[in-house]
């Protein structure tokens, strides 16, 4: 299976059924729509951001990926539903582990 953020690597990996199509964000080993077998993808990290909400620890937004799965992240307190985000990662000073981070894609 091949590695992501939560095994330290910085990328999002997406999968996707052989037998029926349906895509995922989130490993598994079989597809949870028919079981069948998995292929996996590296998430080229680029999206729409579909929602935020911010609070005293930061923000987040729900982002779908180019890939057709959606996914949660910190984000940029200005970023707004709508607008193309593109996926970096970023460690807090008091957690060593790069999480999903979007910000605004600027072209």
């Amino acid at each position: 299976m091949t590695t992501d953020w939560t095994d330290g690597e910085p990328r999002i990996v997406v999968s996707a059924c052989v037998d029926c199509g349906h895509r995922w964000y989130l490993r598994r080993d079989r597809c949870p729509r028919c079981a069948g077998a998995v292929t996996t993808t590296i998430s080229a990290g680029r999206g729409a951001v579909v929602a935020t909400t911010a609070g005293a620890q930061g923000a987040i937004a729900l982002v779908d990926l180019a890939e057709g799965v959606r996914v949660l992240g910190r984000c940029d307190p200005a970023l707004r539903p709508g607008v193309p985000a593109v996926l970096t990662f970023r460690a807090g000073t008091d957690d060593p582990v790069a999480v999903p981070y979007f910000e605004a894609e600027h072209s």
